[in-house]
C-alpha cells in the first residue's frame, strides 16, 4: 500500500479545499475558512445553489486563487460567502428532513 508522507497528505487536504499551497501564508484564517466553505458548497450543495450564488462563490474562488488579488479581499466578501454556504447547508436540511 502505497502511503503518503503528512506532507503530501496535508497538501492534498488543502488541494481538497480549495486552497493553493502557494498561496498558504497570503491570507486570513477568515479567508481560508471561507475557500474551503465555498469549495466544499459547491461541490456537495451546487445543484441547490441559485445562478447568482454559484457564480459569487466561483468568483471568490477565482480571486483568492490569484495572488495578485487575494490581499485585496475584504472580510465583508467573506461573509457573503459564509452566508451564501450557510443558506444552502439550511436547504439542503429542509429537503432531507422532508424526506
Amino acid at each position: 500500500m502505497n502511503q503518503l508522507t503528512l506532507d503530501q497528505r496535508t497538501d492534498k487536504w488543502l488541494a481538497d479545499n480549495g486552497i493553493n499551497i502557494k498561496h498558504i501564508y497570503a491570507g486570513t484564517t477568515e479567508l481560508f475558512e471561507t475557500q474551503k466553505l465555498a469549495t466544499t458548497t459547491l461541490k456537495q450543495h451546487g445543484k441547490l445553489l441559485q445562478h447568482n450564488q454559484a457564480a459569487t462563490l466561483n468568483a471568490f474562488l477565482k480571486v483568492a486563487g490569484m495572488k495578485n488579488t487575494r490581499s485585496k479581499i475584504t472580510q465583508g466578501q467573506c461573509y457573503k460567502v459564509m452566508n451564501i454556504a450557510k443558506q444552502a447547508q439550511r436547504f439542503y436540511s429542509k429537503i432531507n428532513k422532508k424526506k
